[in-house]
């Protein structure tokens, strides 16, 4: 969820504007590989950016200027159905620059327990008793609406206080990983040294228990001060990554992928480990560094392209050629682009396919269906890529 450019957060990023981006014509048509078209599951959004599904089926999503959690019943079938009404509204929100409703996440047990978590951008009234600032929030859903917001981490850093100065590189994408712990992504701010600093909250991914506190096994958990920062950081020296995503299987080991956006040039795919460093700092620089300290991405990107979403393919509805996949849409060109890892450590990118769909607008999120079909979101709308010859 979620800058994109720079990604940051999720999102969305460069939408106002920004000069790295890639301005698509609105009248492009999309393609990709033969075989592969889209459809429309809900247009005319506002923005819509995370979209998570339930295992009831339902797909619950965030709109980034209006605040709102949106529903949709039946968006596998051919007439799904956007409920008029939000789950809930958090706000107000800022929406300056990069910000906006970013992250989403249902608790692993959200059949149960009714738990959806979100990060937002906070727009505050005073510097006193209502600063701006980010915030990990949890609501309970239940038959289709939203209460009890609890702030799980109430004052996470934002960059400048108002609707002007710093407003990019937000991060936000929020993910369960199989060890149950929930996942934050937070940009450096557009400050790199926030990246290498672990009193600091940006720059980093965060390693986070349901409840809000650090779990007592993260790499630079503080007993004694169990609260700050550094007790949440699960790895560091991250300019903005973009979204994420977990690999299980391999000697049931899981681990977790991620996109990077680059300053302007040097875009990454980034295998993220606890207590590691990946290299983002004040001398601005991106891509393989050979650096002693630093890990190495396993993708570089010279010409920047803003990777966006990214999930591994676990359905059987497309070719033998893309399940087990790891796949990333991209928002300055719409791609979804489709990669192959080697089967044995260290992991290595043995093969990518660079285009394997092109919408006209740039790509925000990326998911799994329930159907075995990617869902993803754009500016305006939330689509499904179809094989034609699928089994």
């Amino acid at each position: 969820m979620k800058s994109i450019r720079s990604v940051p957060a999720i999102v969305l990023i460069i939408l106002l504007g920004s000069a790295l981006s890639v301005c698509l014509s609105a009248g492009a048509a999309s393609k990709g590989r033969a075989g592969f078209s889209e459809e429309a599951v809900v247009t005319g959004l506002d923005f819509p950016v995370a979209i998570a599904f339930a295992p009831d089926g339902r797909l619950f999503f965030t709109e980034r200027f209006s605040g709102k959690v949106r529903l949709i019943t039946e968006p596998t079938s051919k007439q799904p159905r956007l409920q008029p009404d939000p789950v809930y509204t958090f706000g107000p929100i800022s929406g300056f620059f990069e910000r906006g409703l970013l992250g989403l996440a249902l608790d692993p047990d959200f059949q149960t327990d009714g738990y959806l978590y979100v990060y937002y951008s906070h727009k505050g009234k005073d510097l006193k008793t209502d600063p701006y600032r980010h915030r990990l929030m949890r609501i309970t859903v239940k038959d289709d609406r939203g209460e009890s917001p609890v702030a799980l981490l109430d004052s996470l850093p934002i960059g400048s206080p108002s609707e002007f100065g710093k407003g990019n590189h937000n991060g936000g994408s929020l993910a369960f990983g199989p060890d149950g712990k929930l996942y934050l992504s937070i940009g450096d701010l557009a400050v790199p040294r926030n990246a290498q600093d672990l009193d600091s909250f940006a720059g980093k991914m965060l390693r986070i228990n349901p409840d809000g506190t650090a779990p007592t096994d993260n790499p630079f958990y503080d007993p004694k001060r169990p609260r700050a920062p550094r007790s949440y950081v699960y790895a560091l020296g991250l300019r903005n990554s973009f979204d994420f995503t977990f690999q299980t299987g391999r000697a049931g080991k899981a681990r977790l992928f991620a996109t990077e956006n680059g300053p302007a040039t040097n875009d990454e795919l980034n295998i993220i480990e606890p207590g590691k460093n990946y290299g983002w700092d004040e001398d601005r620089i991106s891509g393989l560094r050979n650096k002693p300290g630093y890990v190495e991405p396993i993708r570089v990107y010279h010409r920047t392209i803003a990777p966006t979403g990214i999930v591994f393919y676990a359905g059987a509805r497309y070719p033998e050629i893309d399940r087990g996949k790891l796949f990333f849409a991209d928002w300055n060109g719409g791609r979804i682009h489709r990669v192959a890892l080697s089967e044995k450590d260290p992991v290595t990118v043995v093969g990518v396919e660079e285009e394997v769909f092109r919408h006209r607008e740039g790509v925000v999120d990326l998911e799994m269906g329930p159907d075995g079909l990617l869902y993803f979101t754009t500016p305006t709308g939330i689509f499904r890529l179809i094989y034609h010859d699928a089994p």
